[in-house]
């Protein structure tokens, strides 16, 4: 079908992605320091927390906030960190967008049920 062929044009797209690319580069940099890789991955995940609670209307836990800009110190202070962090975010971007044009494309179908 056409649309599987599409489907593994932007799987090619994508691995041809300049931005992906840096990304790809800086995870195999960041791979090198395991304490500095588990820094980062630890940022992200208590961020993606407090983001997600934030979103279900919670207040944000005042001990997790000081944490995480402990941690945020940490990372700018380590340029292997603030690179990965960089590319991931331009990365964030760019797939968030993309997912959101086939989102777009995909929600006539689904409107039925909104009703």
């Amino acid at each position: 079908m056409e649309i599987y062929d599409k489907a593994h044009e932007l799987e090619a797209a994508i691995k041809e992605c300049q931005e992906y690319k840096d990304l790809v580069a800086a995870g195999q940099e960041l791979a090198k320091d395991e304490k500095t890789k588990h820094l980062v991955r630890d940022f992200l995940m208590l961020q993606a927390q407090l983001a997600y609670a934030q979103s279900m209307g919670d207040k944000p836990i005042r001990k997790k906030i000081d944490h995480l800009n402990q941690m945020a110190e940490l990372i700018k202070n380590n340029q292997t960190a603030v690179e990965y962090l960089n590319h991931y975010n331009k990365w964030q971007t760019m797939a968030g967008e993309v997912f959101q044009i086939i989102q777009n494309a995909m929600a006539e179908g689904m409107s039925i049920l909104d009703q």
